[in-house]
């Protein structure tokens, strides 16, 4: 899908993103939850909110990925075997971008042709429900309509699985690939830091902002009752430093240069905020980096790619967690349609209000569905990038 999107969010901002709640429900994900169709009980169901988390994740993470693509090679002497996992790297991000990325879109716009075609059943199913103890051509025309939704859920829930097992798989070596690297940058970085310790503070300063703009840009980009159409501009930050042969020299890094003016006069004051404190932080960084020396620089330019690709990596992670969350209430869902349709069959509807209240309660469901679904598309169809 190659839609405007945020390609620079930041350069290594993006994995604390509002995505703290995905850890705190991540553990609680079950996994081969099987359907008990037992008596006429239906298992407590809710739809959390993993298909909205799902949809802010995808163009957070196309946009990290799309600024690892641009970021320069890195070359660091007798160190071939760094830029090598970069490519390993860059390769990933192609992968997740062509391949998995689109599983999910998929996935959601399934769910949501799936909620469109219940809202338009359940009139009909309703009105059928109060008549099936009594009519037996409208219990019949219940379960051929209702089946048609059952089936959709079974397919849904099949895709789902398959995605699930992919993504954790792509996920394995994603997590080994990223933690190659950072082995890889660390011997670099010792050998490029020699005698002057100044880069140690520097380093942390650098990060210090940096995580300081990650917070801001969750308080932009968790709104979810106001996901603002705008852009968010990126391009090569050129800085010019003087090496120790009073040689000038430019050095550039790939990352935000403005937000768009969607964002700084947003009617919402924490945005609006937000934006205007992140143009600040990015103000402080030009000056630590001009303070930086030629091979203090060449350290940096490594620091901040390999925090960009463990910060891919960890919100991949996540986006994994999230669809397995996701696939543990869907399956919750399969299971209580698939427990109506046998109630139906073994004729525990003895009162016929009692299946008008079970659709009552799937119409809750659907409706949180069709909410979080379309949530899902305004994430990642508002947001151009330039």
């Amino acid at each position: 899908m190659k839609k405007n999107l945020i390609a620079g969010l930041l350069v290594t901002a993006v994995s604390t993103i509002s995505l703290t709640s995905v850890n705190a429900y991540a553990e609680e994900v079950k996994f081969g939850l099987k359907p008990t169709y037992k008596q006429n009980e239906m298992v407590p169901n809710t739809i959390s909110n993993s298909i909205r988390m799902l949809g802010a994740q995808s163009p957070l993470a196309q946009a990290y990925g799309l600024v690892i693509l641009q970021q320069p090679d890195i070359k660091v002497n007798a160190m071939s075997s760094l830029t090598n996992h970069q490519k390993f790297a860059k390769k990933n991000v192609e992968e997740w971008i062509d391949e998995y990325n689109p599983k999910l879109i998929n996935l959601n716009q399934q769910m949501m042709r799936y909620s469109k075609k219940f809202n338009s059943y359940y009139s009909r199913l309703y009105e059928l429900a109060g008549k099936v103890n009594e009519d037996a051509q409208a219990k019949e025309d219940f379960k051929n309509a209702y089946g048609k939704l059952l089936d959709q859920v079974q397919t849904i829930q099949e895709n789902m699985d398959q995605s699930s097992l992919e993504l954790n798989r792509f996920k394995t070596g994603l997590d080994k690939d990223s933690q190659n690297l950072s082995q890889k940058a660390d011997a670099a970085i010792q050998s490029l830091q020699g005698s002057n310790g100044d880069i140690n503070q520097l380093r942390a300063e650098i990060k210090r902002i940096h995580e300081e703009i990650q917070a801001e840009l969750s308080i932009i980009l968790n709104r979810p009752n106001q996901i603002i159409k705008g852009s968010i501009n990126i391009g090569k930050e050129v800085f010019t430093i003087t090496n120790q042969a009073a040689q000038m020299k430019t050095i550039d890094f790939v990352s935000i240069s403005a937000l768009s003016e969607e964002f700084i006069n947003a009617s919402d004051s924490q945005t609006r905020q937000a934006a205007l404190r992140i143009q600040q932080k990015q103000k402080e960084l030009i000056p630590l980096i001009q303070k930086l020396s030629e091979t203090e620089i060449q350290a940096t330019g490594i620091i901040f790619i390999e925090d960009q690709v463990n910060s891919f990596t960890e919100l991949i992670g996540r986006q994994v967690s999230t669809l397995d969350y996701l696939l543990n209430d869907w399956k919750v869902l399969n299971s209580n349609m698939n427990q109506i349709k046998l109630n139906l069959e073994t004729e525990k509807y003895a009162d016929k209000n009692s299946l008008q209240k079970d659709l009552d309660k799937f119409k809750k469901i659907n409706d949180e569905i069709n909410k979080q679904t379309n949530q899902y598309e305004e994430y990642i169809t508002n947001i151009e990038v330039h």
